[in-house]
Parts: structure tokens; C-alpha cells; sequence
């Protein structure tokens, strides 16, 4: 749990400062374990937002927008009853505790002040919210915690308020493990108190520049492989660390059911692809039913009925050596050719047939994989509705019946700039890689895809003149990025002018041929 004791103590430093004398003007609870309070005061509003959710418990001021729920939860109408109009007079951390105390001034109806306090508690999967009052008992909790969940410490309406109790000595320091294994490799005591001497500071560990952990030094056991960055202020660091964390939690949440969806038809492909592979193994020997056919019918004059065997020479090999042929007894020397010749037409036509579905199969799952690399990137609900409809489109969902569903707004590709200004465009899914490919670039732009992986089209805006090699790689780096490559080293990337590429007849959304190219070995890095 990166969120420890020091960084919960310097994240109260922090809110101590800023919002001491600020007033609760609103309260929302746009989710089940978010409440987030609207502040106003000292001459600006602000909004705080409180986290309760297993594993993700913080506290940090916020700029992010929440959607309410049209009907306000009831732990939400509690705090508005008792918390609007209320000012913050001090924010505070129980000794090595990851709690924060805010304490309250309220006003009753008759304007009466008295306190009040909102205790979060930021302890991992027991993370918890809390509203106490003046007389030091529980209004109420936004997790009760009865005798039956817990008969060390109860948190229930009207039951005094008690910090958790406190670990045996020396088996708890304050310090989360990242923190700990830190110290260790720098050769420093695992003590609270060293961490109390060194300059504390928000730091993002980030690797290939997605959010790895976060700390309050900067973390170097890992190499090179990974960066500290330093924020400006805690509650900075705890928003960017968890808003892209949650959201891409909460999009994967989304996109499960066409996730299940998408796997269980490419596994379907993959199944029916295998079984036709092996049937078309057993079409392999349709030229020997072939050869036995003329055989028996060059040396009909030779055999005899109720055979069950012949022995001749095969006039098909140079040397003719000599060859027995397995014969039906109860058929004639021309019904047992017959028979031949039958089963190597059926065979030959099996394989023509075959071969055409295996076809099918390979590019129905190769279709599939690359709609699953699209779930992976979608960054949005309207990305995921997008994929939706071509789901819809393919016949792999079935749209509501009589269902007015407004058809969303077509989403604009992914647009960035190279370091030499040119514009570069990345495909968000399927549908969008056609568009882009075969309407929107120009003949002479610049093609780029990762080599043998399901991924975005990308294309590099040239304006009809040759591309610097800078800007050819960027977009080579970003053609790896946006592509089941992302956590490879380094993907190679084809390019080829857009006017190489072609979209083979019947062939579905995506899928593309092309000549032409160059390859790029590129590296996936988000900064870029």
C-alpha cells in the first residue's frame, strides 16, 4: 500500500494549510465509495475529494468532474444534513496512523455552533468514512462494522469512537514496503525516524511512463527502468496516481461483458479453425485413392472376384516397384476403382472447401484479436460504444430491439504533432482505421503499423513532401504504442505510403495488404 503514514502526514500538512476556514457549500457521493464536498472560502472554491474504496482510500483536493446519481445515497443525505454549512477548522493525523481527522464547526437550525468530526480512514480494504459527533459518538458510517464483521473495533451509530487499535511494538513502522525495500537499498535504517530526517517531496513512479506507485523520495532500486517525477503538491500526485488507475478500472468494468463477448467467439474461431486443419490433414492422401484407382483399372483383365487384395506393379514410380492394393471382396475389380475414384473426388472437393473456411477461421480470429487490442486501448465510454457498433455491424451483437438508441457522434482519431509539427493521426478501432487509411489521408502520407500485431492505423500527415527521419520515428514510436506491442522493448514498425496500401475484396474492418515498405524498429514509450 503505497499511501503510508508519512505520506498521509504530509498530505495533512498540505490540507491543514489550504483548507483550514473553508466552508462545506455541497455535498455529493457520485459513487458508492466517493463522497466529494464542495468548498468555498479564502477568497476561491475548491473541491475535496474523499475515497473509501478498497484499496484505493485517499483524501486530495480535485479538479476531476463526478456524475450524481439522480437519487442521492442516504449516507450522502446524512452528511448534507449535518456537514452544509460547516467550516473546516483543522485537519490532523493520529499519531502514525493513515487516517485523517477533519475537524469540524456546524451550526444547528437556531445558528448554534458545535463540532463535529469527519474521520477518513485510509486503512487499504478497510478503508472507511466516518461522521462523529461532539460527544464523541458515531452519527453514523459509511461501512458499519457490527460484532459479527469485526469484535475487535465496531463502528455503528451511536457507539463511541476509538482509533483502531495499535499493532505490537516494533511490527509496524509507518512505512509501506516500497519505502521500506528503499531504505534497505540505500543502506538505511527502516525506521520511522528516518524517514522523519530525510526532505519528503510527491513523487510519481511511473514505468514506460504509465503510474507504477508513488512515494515521498525519490524510488532507485528499480534502475533504469523506471522514473521519479515530482508534483507540486500531494494532492496533485494523488489524483493524477489514481484518476488514471480508476478510470481505466472503471472503462474495464464497462467493456467486460464485450470482452467476454469478443473472447468466447474468437475462441469459437480458434476451435473450429483447429478442427478444420485437421480434417483437411486427412484430405492428404487423396492422390493415393487416385493412383490405387488406376491400378485396378490397368490391370482389370488381371483380377478376380472376392480378392481382397492385388499386387502390381506401380507403374507411377520410375523403378515400378511393386505395390499392393487393398480391394473391397464383396465388390467387382470396377466397383472397387469406382470406389477410388469416388473417395478421391470427395477428398479433393473437401479440401477446396476447407481451404476456403480456413481462410475464414484464420482471419474471422485474427479479425477478433485486433477487437480485443481495441478494448484494451479504449479510453472512453464513447470508444467503447464505438467498438459496440461495429460488433453490431459484424453480427457479433445483436442491437435492442425497438430501442431508440441515439447513434453516437463518430469519435476524431487520436491526433498528435511531431517535434517537426507534423500532424499524425492514430486509429481508435476498426471502423476508424478504414476511415483513416482509405478517406482521410492523402496518397502520399505516411502508412505506419506495428509488424504482425493487431494495432492502430497511423498515419503521418506529409503534405505531399518527403517526411523527416525524426518524425518518421515518433509516429513509428506511436505505431508501437498503440499496438499489442505497448509493453515490448522495442516492435518493429512497417511504413509505406498510403498509395501501397489496399483493402483486399470482402476483407473485414482493418484488415489491409501492402507493399512497398520499409520497417522500423521503434520503442513504445507514453511519453513520446
Amino acid at each position: 500500500m503505497p499511501l503510508d503514514a508519512v505520506v498521509v502526514k504530509e498530505l495533512a500538512v498540505e490540507l491543514n494549510e489550504t483548507l483550514v476556514g473553508m466552508k462545506i457549500d455541497r455535498v455529493h457521493q457520485p459513487e458508492r465509495d466517493t463522497v466529494v464536498l464542495a468548498l468555498r472560502g479564502n477568497r476561491e472554491n475548491k473541491r475535496l475529494l474523499l475515497c473509501f474504496g478498497s484499496g484505493s482510500g485517499r483524501v486530495c483536493v480535485t479538479r476531476a468532474d463526478y456524475e450524481n446519481p439522480p437519487q442521492p445515497p442516504m449516507f450522502c443525505m446524512l452528511l448534507r444534513k449535518y456537514l452544509i454549512g460547516a467550516r473546516i477548522v483543522s485537519v490532523t493525523q493520529p499519531k502514525r496512523e493513515r487516517m485523517l481527522l477533519f475537524g469540524l464547526t456546524v451550526y444547528d437550525e437556531l445558528g448554534e455552533p458545535s463540532s463535529m468530526t469527519l474521520a477518513a480512514e485510509l486503512l487499504g480494504r478497510n478503508a472507511n468514512l466516518i461522521l462523529v459527533g461532539a460527544d464523541g459518538r458515531i452519527v453514523d458510517a459509511a461501512r458499519r462494522v457490527d460484532a459479527e464483521m469485526s469484535p475487535l473495533r465496531q463502528l455503528m451509530p451511536g457507539m463511541i469512537y476509538r482509533l483502531p487499535p495499535q499493532p505490537e511494538p516494533g511490527r509496524f513502522s509507518g512505512l509501506s514496503p516500497l519505502v521500506r525495500r528503499e531504505l534497505e537499498y540505500r543502506g538505511l535504517p527502516t525506521t520511522w525516524e528516518t524517514a522523519e530526517e530525510m526532505e519528503k517531496r510527491p513523487y510519481m513512479l511511473t514505468e514506460k511512463g504509465a503510474p507504477k506507485d508513488f512515494s515521498f523520495l525519490p524510488i532507485l532500486q528499480y534502475g533504469a527502468g523506471t522514473d521519479s517525477v515530482a508534483y507540486e503538491s500531494w494532492s496533485a500526485l494523488l489524483e493524477a496516481f489514481y484518476a488514471e488507475r480508476d478510470r481505466a478500472e472503471h472503462l474495464k468494468s464497462r467493456a467486460k461483458s464485450m470482452t467476454k463477448l469478443v473472447k468466447n467467439a474468437k475462441a469459437r474461431a480458434e476451435r473450429k479453425l483447429a478442427l478444420r486443419i485437421e480434417e483437411l490433414g486427412a484430405t492428404e492422401d487423396r492422390e493415393t485413392d487416385k493412383r490405387r484407382g488406376d491400378l485396378i483399372t490397368a490391370n482389370i483383365w488381371r483380377m478376380k472376384p472376392g480378392m481382397a487384395e492385388f499386387v502390381t506393379e506401380d507403374f507411377y514410380e520410375p523403378d515400378a516397384p511393386t505395390v499392393a492394393v487393398p480391394l473391397d471382396i464383396h465388390k467387382s475389380p470396377q466397383q472397387n476403382a469406382a470406389a477410388y475414384y469416388k473417395r478421391y473426388t470427395k477428398k479433393k472437393a473437401a479440401r477446396k472447401h476447407l481451404t476456403g473456411l480456413i481462410e475464414e477461421n484464420t482471419a474471422e480470429a485474427s479479425y477478433l484479436a485486433s477487437v480485443m487490442e481495441e478494448l484494451e486501448r479504449a479510453d472512453s465510454q464513447a470508444a467503447l460504444e464505438e467498438i459496440r457498433g461495429e460488433l453490431e455491424a459484424a453480427g457479433y451483437l445483436r442491437a435492442p430491439k425497438n430501442a431508440r438508441r441515439k447513434k453516437p457522434k463518430p469519435l476524431p482519431p487520436l491526433t498528435y504533432r511531431t517535434s517537426a509539427g507534423l500532424e499524425v493521426l492514430v486509429g481508435r478501432n476498426n471502423l476508424q482505421n478504414d476511415e483513416l487509411t482509405f478517406r482521410t489521408a492523402r496518397r502520399t502520407d505516411l502508412w505506419l503499423h506495428a509488424q504482425k500485431l493487431h494495432g492502430a492505423h497511423v498515419i503521418l500527415c506529409c503534405h505531399d513532401a518527403p517526411p523527416d527521419e525524426t518524425s518518421v520515428y515518433e509516429a513509428a514510436c506511436l505505431a508501437a504504442y498503440h499496438s499489442e506491442g505497448v509493453q515490448a522493448g522495442r516492435v518493429a514498425v512497417d511504413a509505406a505510403q498510403v498509395r501501397f496500401v489496399k483493402k483486399p475484396r470482402g476483407a473485414r474492418p482493418g484488415m489491409v495488404i501492402y507493399t512497398d515498405q520499409k520497417t522500423i524498429l521503434a520503442e513504445p514509450r507514453k511519453e513520446i
